[in-house]
Formats: C-alpha cells, structure tokens, sequence
C-alpha cells in the first residue's frame, strides 16, 4: 500500500513539473498583457498583389517590314531670283529660317521708279485734260459741220487730235501699269515651305535677272525625302511605291508614312548598298534635311490577325512561348502558338480569344496565380 501511495506522489511531482515548463516555454519573450487589456491582434497575412500593365488581344492587320537606316533631305529646291535689275535694299532672311509662301524674302530698291510713277501719273492727268478739251472741240465742230459752217477737212482735223490725245491717255495708262508691275516685282517672296538654305547675296549688292543663282535658295520641306541606305542583298525586295514607316529619331513619339519614289541605278562602292528615296509628307514640318531617322519597308501585310504586343511574350526553359493573361486580377500562365511576330505586335495562333487581357509591364515578378493589380498600358508608336 505505502509503495502504492509512492508511486502516485512522483507521477503527480512529474505532471506539476512538466507543466509548469510547458508555461514557461511558451509565455518566454512575451509580455503579459494587464487585466482587462484588449488583445493585440495576429499578423497581416493578406497575400502581396503586384502592379502590372495590360493590353487586350485584338485583331489588327500585321505587316512584314524590312528595317533601314538614312537621313532627311529637302524634296526640291528654289531659288528666288529678281525679275529686274537693281539694287538690294533688305534682305529679310537668314540661312535655317522657315518660309511660308507668300512671305517677303527681300526687296529692291525702287525709289527710281516710285519717282518714275508719280511723274506718268501726273502726265496722264495732263493728257486726260487735254483729252476732254479735244473731245469738246470735236463735238463742236460736228454741229458745225453738220449746218455748213467749217469744211470736211477742218472736221476731221477736230477727230483726229481727240485720237491723238485718247492714244496719250492709253499710253500713260500702260505705262504706270507697268512701272507699278515692276515695283510689285521689287519685292521677292517666296513660293514653297522651305527653309533657307543660302543667302547669296546681302543688303547693298547689285542683282540682276540675268543671274544663274537667286537672291536667296529655298528647301522645300512640306514634303521630304528620306534617304535609305538599301544592302544589296535585300535589293530584289525593293520596288518603287512600296510604303514606309519613318520613325524620326528627334521625334521618338511620332511615325510618318511614306512610299519609295525611286531606286537610285548605282551602288556605293564602299558599303555595297543602294539609296531608296522615299517621299514623305511633312505637313507639321517636323522632318529637317539631314536629321537621322530609322525606317521600315512594308513587305507585306498580313490582315486581321489576333495580335498582342510584342512586350506581352515569355519564353519558358523549353523554348515554348506562354502569356500571362489576367481575369479577376489574378495571373493565370497561358501558353501560345505565334504565327507572324512583327515591331507592331506578334501573332496568336492558338491560346487566346480576342480581347483577353495580357501582361505587358511587370510580368518578370509574375508566376500562375499570382494576384495584380493591373491597369492598360498608355498606347505608344512600336
């Protein structure tokens, strides 16, 4: 019995003492909280969501491109020259100015012939004085005759110096005319959107019409031509009228269209490359001769494939390519057949329908399932 009771007293010893170390392990580090104090709460376990930016599959036409580099030039060029002889009293330009048509370049002097004017002005006025008198006199000399009183030859007299003096006024009228002419032709303006490209002659300098070069030469710029330098390899892809995409590096966000004019017939030597001419319209007058600019050849076109940004594409170990298309702001991987991959967006055989969203910004910290916050990129040139 009392072996009994020994037994009992240590399994009790054993259990106060093991639980008293549970305790102690397991309130070690913690501050109780006083009485009546509201507990503090459990750790945040809300799951990260990443910020992406989307785009929407959509079907778009896709076109083969042949990239090439070149340089702006002026499409046309003009001299404007004087019509007249004489002496330089402005010059209203300088070298890299932008023109307009219609606007002054220069004037000549014309104080000659604003001299030369006034003086027929005042002789015409003095020959229609005389006109009027002659006229009176011949109607008068009319009646008479017509009652016997002067002879036939004193008649035609009266007509003939109402001829002579109506000639004078005709005379002095063509003449003011023409001086006025020539004053308006004093002042040179300019024909074309250009920018000056020289000034040849300054301030003081005599011109004459005879001259093979103008006062100043003009660039024309409302369209241009972009020079591409062409190898010869891709030559036999190349044909007049072909469009182009021309992407003006001062310009990053702007693309302009254009078409090949010609094909120059001979190569450079040194770079085995031909020069393709393209014509482009510049109506904003953005494109200046010799600006740098990158270019891409229309090949061919591919219309209304389902597309997607080429920023969209992830390439797995195993060389297939997969998407990450968002529904619900969650991440879903969703792997892709491609068919036509282009600068302006890559072609979707098999693995998305039209207007599903996908990843275009942020998809490196990405993996199935992963929860976004997703917003559509803003819309840029490629």
């Amino acid at each position: 019995m009392r072996r009994t009771l020994w037994v009992l007293s240590g399994i009790v010893i054993l259990l106060l003492v093991a639980g008293g170390l549970y305790f102690h392990l397991a309130t070690a580090g913690k501050t109780v909280p006083p009485a009546g104090a509201t507990p503090a709460k459990g750790p945040d376990l809300a799951v990260e969501r990443l910020p992406v930016k989307t785009a929407a599959a959509q079907r778009m036409d896709l076109e083969v491109t042949l990239p090439v580099f070149g340089a702006i030039n002026y499409l046309d060029k003009v001299d404007v020259g004087a019509e007249m002889p004489g002496v330089l009293k402005e010059v209203r330009v300088e070298p890299g100015d932008l023109v307009h048509p219609g606007q002054v370049v220069a004037v000549l002097d014309t104080d000659l012939l604003q001299a030369e004017l006034q003086t027929k002005i005042a002789l015409k006025a003095q020959a229609e004085a005389q006109l009027q008198l002659a006229a009176w006199q011949r109607q008068a000399q009319q009646k008479v005759f017509r009652v016997g009183g002067i002879s036939l030859n004193d008649m035609e007299e009266a007509e003939a110096k109402y001829r002579e003096k109506r000639a004078e006024v005709a005379r002095y009228t063509a003449e003011i005319a023409q001086t006025r002419t020539q004053i308006k032709k004093a002042t040179l303006i300019s024909p074309i959107v250009g920018i000056v490209g020289q000034k040849n002659y300054n301030r003081g300098e005599r011109v004459s019409s005879q001259t093979e070069k103008g006062v100043v030469t003009l660039m024309k710029i409302d369209e241009v031509y972009a020079e591409a330098e062409v190898n010869e390899r891709d030559l036999a892809r190349l044909r007049p009228g072909l469009a182009v995409l021309v992407f003006p590096d001062a310009f990053p966000q702007s693309t302009l269209r254009g078409k090949i004019e010609r094909l120059e017939p001979v190569l450079k030597q040194e770079s085995r490359s031909v020069i393709a001419k393209v014509q482009v319209s510049n109506p904003d007058l953005l494109l200046k001769p010799g600006m740098f600019t990158r270019m891409e050849v229309v090949l061919d076109k591919v219309p209304q494939v389902l597309a997607v940004p080429v920023a969209a594409l992830r390439q797995a170990p195993d060389k297939s390519w997969y998407v990450f298309v968002i529904t619900d702001e969650v991440a879903f991987m969703r792997k892709v057949a491609l068919g036509l991959v282009t600068p302006i967006g890559a072609e979707i055989k098999e693995g998305l329908q039209p207007n599903e969203m996908v990843v275009v910004e942020g998809a490196e910290r990405l993996k199935d399932l992963s929860r976004v916050i997703s917003s559509p990129v803003s819309p840029t040139r490629p």
